[in-house]
């Protein structure tokens, strides 16, 4: 719908997530508006057995399963052998997907997108957590595993950003990151 009314050379860029550890804090951050999270006592007792909290179509529920491909406004269910061709069509929309866990080496590589010069950005944390609570691999594994659409969309678009930032140069990348972060 936003390319209906944006000029047709206009850029798109987006952001992704590690399901496993965005799924923790989604637990944390939409339990108020997720029945399925408001009915788990915890996250391991929600992790233990999702499907007896979560019920598909319930008004919020969208927050407990597979967030960024709906937010990214892609079919569920889909045959899984159609996810490649989902993400393929994906990356011709957003030529760019940042990593918020390289959130630094994303704003480079955008910056060179949108051929801005070298010292045209700086950051600082805003709305960030100070400690984000321990989550365990166990925990981690289970949340990709409930997440598979989640996850099958990150580890595309994590191989994806990797190989732009190889074509970008990887030592470049490592300069302009440590100028940044000065």
């Amino acid at each position: 719908q936003v390319q209906k009314v944006m000029p047709k050379d206009s850029f798109y860029f987006s952001i992704v997530r590690d399901p496993g550890t965005l799924g923790a804090s989604a637990f944390s951050y939409f339990r108020s508006a997720s029945p399925a999270f408001r009915r788990s006592p915890s996250l391991d007792a929600f992790l233990a057995s999702p499907s007896r909290f979560f019920q598909p179509g319930i008004l919020g529920n969208h927050y407990a399963r597979n967030l960024q491909w709906f937010d990214f406004g892609l079919p569920d269910p889909v045959p899984p052998e159609k996810i490649p061709e989902i993400l393929q069509n994906l990356e011709k929309i957003f030529p760019l997907v940042l990593l918020a866990e390289n959130f630094d080496e994303s704003l480079v590589l955008l910056r060179d997108q949108l051929c801005w010069p070298e010292d045209s950005m700086d950051t600082f944390a805003h709305n960030s957590r100070d400690s984000p609570g321990k989550i365990s691999p166990e925990q981690i594994r289970r949340l990709r595993a409930w997440n598979s659409l989640d996850w099958a969309l990150y580890s595309h678009l994590n191989r994806s950003f990797w190989r732009k930032a190889e074509k970008f140069g990887i030592s470049r990348l490592r300069a302009e990151v440590s100028q940044l972060r000065q």
